[in-house]
């Protein structure tokens, strides 16, 4: 495999190594971004063994990472880890570290007074409770989102994400304001966009393994 280098964006970091995974690539991706440093994440035939940024390593490490939206990164083939802090499959390393950056990300919101987002009940309402108050509606994690993103690439490549963001489009909702109501016709919205049975089979499977690391049950519907 060349050596890759680009730009930092929104997903890209996420992306890129799920892409260098696929590829069973070995080497180190060196991440630089504005205001936060540099990282490493080190792999061996498509396997994530050690990640640093910063003072942060292993899964703490990436959590970091991926977090960062701007700034460069660039793969050397053949850069060898110096030292081993994960052994985790890398779809599964992905939602563990996604889940954490955005359980820090809230903690930190919460800390600094941010309110918690409510969104319009099914009657274009904000849902209130038998005591007259606001109630907020419980949201999808965005980590739940990310992963059936992974579970729509892995089936069908590149295409899966455009599957997912009109899927969205459909049932009317986004990534960051999804009640947890909506799960269920997001996924099967996704999965009629696969044209062959055996495609949405693939990505169904995918996604309700990523529902069930997550708590959620079964997603029932027509297949």
């Amino acid at each position: 495999m060349n050596a890759l280098q680009g730009r930092l964006g929104d997903g890209v970091l996420a992306n890129l190594i799920q892409y260098l995974s696929l590829n069973q690539a070995s080497g180190c991706l060196q991440v630089v971004a504005d205001g936060h440093g540099s990282g490493q994440v080190y792999m061996s035939g498509g396997t994530v063994l050690h990640v640093e940024a910063g003072d942060a390593v292993g899964l703490p490490g990436l959590a970091e990472l991926l977090g960062w939206r701007q700034g460069r990164f660039a793969f050397s083939v053949g850069v060898q880890a110096p030292r081993r802090t994960l052994d985790l499959p890398v779809d599964a390393l992905l939602l563990h570290a996604t889940h954490d950056h955005d359980v820090n990300g809230r903690v930190a919101s919460v800390a600094h007074g941010a309110k918690i987002a409510t969104v319009p009940g099914s009657n274009g309402t904000v849902a209130h409770g038998t005591n007259g108050l606001l109630q907020p509606t419980p949201l999808v994690d965005p980590a739940v989102v990310s992963g059936l993103v992974w579970a729509a690439v892995a089936v069908a490549g590149p295409i899966g994400e455009i599957f997912v963001d009109e899927a969205f489009d459909t049932i009317g909702h986004s990534a960051r304001l999804l009640p947890e109501g909506a799960l269920g016709a997001l996924v099967q919205a996704v999965a009629g966009r696969f044209k062959s049975s055996d495609g949405r089979e693939r990505f169904l499977l995918r996604a309700e393994a990523v529902l069930a690391h997550h708590g959620y049950g079964r997603v029932e519907g027509k297949r």
